[in-house]
């Protein structure tokens, strides 16, 4: 296709010219690891983008979802609310990929399985790595703000299968801002932010019915 692609590989095999080898670390169980694991999760990210011109979603899923769905549904959640979210048909694979963290999460899988076709559409490179430079400061900031508490609600299997039922409802219908703050509070064990989005979710919720 002309396209440079990051291929992300976890055994020691030989990268693809001019492509980085990512070989994924972290905590598979989807537990999340707290709030200084935020500003890595972007780094991470961000080494996917170097020396290729596209990055596809099979390539993130492999490097990210190896630590568990939280990250990789805070990587999905940010996506989805920047504006490389609004790129032709990233948007909808976004929306899909969501929904299926949420699936794996209520069937209890540790791993990510994502299918061909999601698995082979593809993010600008440049473009992913202008993103994650304008949410690093946010980042940053909920690292020293975020804290463990409330783990009842953010690590809570009650919990987790209601957000879960939410992923698969919120990702077709590409809703990102209660999406991404699940995310943060699942990552960073913070229950107070999780009951924020269900705040927000029922917020979102109400509105619409009003609308209607």
């Amino acid at each position: 296709s002309g396209h440079a692609f990051c291929r992300c590989v976890q055994e020691p095999t030989p990268a693809r010219r001019g492509c980085p080898v990512m070989r994924p670390q972290g905590n598979p169980t989807g537990g999340g690891p707290g709030p200084q694991a935020m500003p890595r999760l972007m780094d991470r990210l961000d080494g996917l983008t170097r020396d290729c011109e596209r990055v596809r979603f099979g390539d993130i899923v492999s490097t990210i979802g190896a630590q568990g769905h939280a990250p990789l549904l805070l990587v999905a959640a940010v996506l989805m609310i920047l504006p490389i979210g609004m790129v032709p048909g990233v948007g909808g694979a976004l929306g899909l990929l969501v929904a299926v963290i949420g699936a794996q999460m209520l069937r209890g899988h540790r791993g990510i399985w994502l299918p061909d076709f999601i698995a082979r559409r593809s993010l600008p490179a440049d473009r992913l790595s202008s993103g994650i430079g304008w949410i690093r400061p946010a980042m940053a900031w909920l690292r020293r703000h975020l804290h463990i508490r409330m783990e009842y609600i953010s690590s809570s299997r009650a919990s987790l299968s209601i957000i879960a039922l939410v992923l698969i409802a919120a990702g077709i219908s590409l809703i990102g801002l209660p999406i991404a703050v699940f995310a943060f509070g699942i990552l960073a064990r913070d229950g107070a932010v999780v009951m924020a989005g269900y705040v927000m979710l029922v917020a979102l919720v109400v509105a619409g019915i009003w609308v209607l």
